[in-house]
């Protein structure tokens, strides 16, 4: 089963890479496309860079909702608390985990800009504080690559487990982040489309007027 998200700015957009750019210290994600027969730098969100800002949201909203979340990254920390628990997690059963044996059940495609929203890349100048006084570090100054409000990014999510409670928390995790942050502290809306597979696994269960929800913008 598979559904398309669709991603867009609300504010400025960073999405850390990779790429190394002289002028930039922390650079949009880039890959290499032809178009056109030029080899350009496309920005786009990783799937996996999405995915974890995914089971982030996961992780703060199970325990509202009923779910049961380790909270855990190190395995040997997620392997002690699902021995505690009596077996793996809610969030670990739908993201995964390392040493679990099996793969996740939810894969993310990359989400690529959609057609005519990107218009430019550009960079700013920010400013670190430390942690401690909330005051500006000295000689801290930093440039980070964005896009401009709007801008929009689409991709499949395809999940591979019929369990509506499943389903249900990713769809928690979805309306979520619509709430909070990814990436560099940046805002987004996003909304799905084609979930007709998705709407008739989650017949009769209380999920399905959620799904209904995530079908709009938030942010108009």
């Amino acid at each position: 089963m598979k559904f398309l998200v669709r991603v867009r700015a609300i504010g400025l957009l960073c999405i850390g890479g990779g790429y190394p750019m002289p002028t930039v210290d922390i650079p949009f994600s880039k890959r290499i496309m032809n178009i056109g027969g030029n080899l350009v730098y496309n920005p786009y969100i990783p799937g996996s860079s999405f995915k974890g800002a995914l089971r982030s949201a996961a992780s703060r909203i199970s325990n509202s909702y009923g779910f049961k979340s380790c909270g855990e990254v190190r395995p040997e920390l997620i392997e002690s608390f699902h021995e505690a628990l009596g077996g793996t997690c809610d969030v670990c059963k739908l993201f995964g985990y390392p040493k679990a044996g099996t793969p996740s059940p939810l894969i993310v495609n990359d989400l690529e800009p959609s057609n005519g929203s990107l218009k430019r890349t550009f960079t700013m100048t920010r400013i670190r504080l430390k942690d401690e006084t909330l005051k500006v570090e000295e000689g801290a100054l930093f440039k980070s690559e964005h896009v401009e409000p709007n801008t929009e990014f689409s991709g499949f999510i395809n999940v591979l487990t019929d369990d509506q409670n499943l389903l249900g928390l990713l769809c928690l995790s979805l309306a979520e982040l619509r709430l909070d942050r990814i990436g560099r502290r940046s805002a987004i809306d996003l909304k799905l489309e084609k979930t007709e597979e998705l709407e008739k696994l989650l017949k009769g269960s209380k999920w399905l007027t959620l799904v209904e929800d995530l079908k709009r913008w938030l942010w108009e």
